[in-house]
């Protein structure tokens, strides 16, 4: 229907360590670093990988996030594990440039239109891009629209 045809949805998901998954639903991370090319663009669901980050882990990230977006930011109150979060739309994937939220990565994603989910959704998660499974990819798109 309308919207995803408009933002070519086909329910793939990128599996992301907390708490730049969360950071990047919210819109607050907009650069996704990668090892590897994509040509995916358009929508990305964002997918919470099992990997509990410590309490330190979390406030260093937001740390560095209110260095580049000034203090008022607001943080997700929480940041869910194994699970779907929202989604993002894809511009571009480019070789790394000069910016300041990521520099160890060969590829950035560069996303826009960030869509948290009101509810996270419990989910395995896979490797590099993948596709949702047909139910998943339904109970995300009820959720958002």
């Amino acid at each position: 229907s309308g919207i995803n045809a408009e933002y070519g949805d086909e329910g793939m998901c990128l599996t992301m360590h907390q708490p730049w998954a969360s950071l990047l639903v919210a819109g607050i991370k907009k650069i996704e670093g990668r090892s590897w090319y994509s040509s995916h663009r358009g929508r990305l669901w964002i997918h919470a990988a099992a990997k509990q980050p410590t309490t330190a882990e979390i406030r260093a990230v937001e740390d560095q996030y209110l260095d580049i977006r000034g203090n008022d930011v607001i943080f997700p109150e929480f940041y869910p594990t194994s699970a779907i979060l929202g989604c993002v739309f894809v511009e571009d994937v480019l070789p790394k440039f000069e910016n300041e939220e990521e520099n160890s990565s060969e590829f950035l994603f560069v996303c826009k239109d960030a869509m948290a989910l009101p509810v996270s959704i419990k989910s395995k998660g896979q490797h590099k891009i993948w596709k949702l499974g047909k139910q998943e990819h339904a109970t995300v798109l009820d959720q958002l629209f």
